[in-house]
């Protein structure tokens, strides 16, 4: 196995245990109809869980003051995404949106480094 390989594994296996345990919304305690929607939905629960990744991601690439303000604007979004209620489309919107504050958190970050 080459040294690349033997390097990339133990990442590739940390990111996939990551993304099988990112699943912020228990869906069996699902109360909002919003977090209902996303449940009985398994793309658009697949996206939360993409979305809290990125979200844990972006927040180790932050100095500590913006992380506090991301966590502040992420308790804000979600607020924001429970009022699309049973809109899918609204809901998915939504999550596209977030995504790309994060998306270019990574890629600040991979351009100009951590802070």
């Amino acid at each position: 196995m080459t040294r690349s390989r033997l390097l990339l594994t133990p990442l590739l296996v940390l990111c996939c245990t990551r993304i099988a345990m990112a699943l912020p919304i228990d869906c069996s305690k699902a109360a909002s109809a919003n977090e209902r929607t996303l449940c009985a939905d398994p793309f658009l629960l697949q996206t939360d869980a993409r979305l809290d990744t990125l979200y844990d991601v972006s927040l180790r690439f932050l100095a500590p003051a913006e992380r506090s303000s991301l966590t502040d604007s992420q308790r804000a979004w979600v607020k924001q995404r429970e009022l699309c209620g049973t809109d899918k489309n609204c809901t998915r919107a939504a999550y596209a949106k977030r995504a790309s504050v994060f998306e270019a958190i990574l890629e600040r970050a991979q351009a100009h480094g951590p802070f």
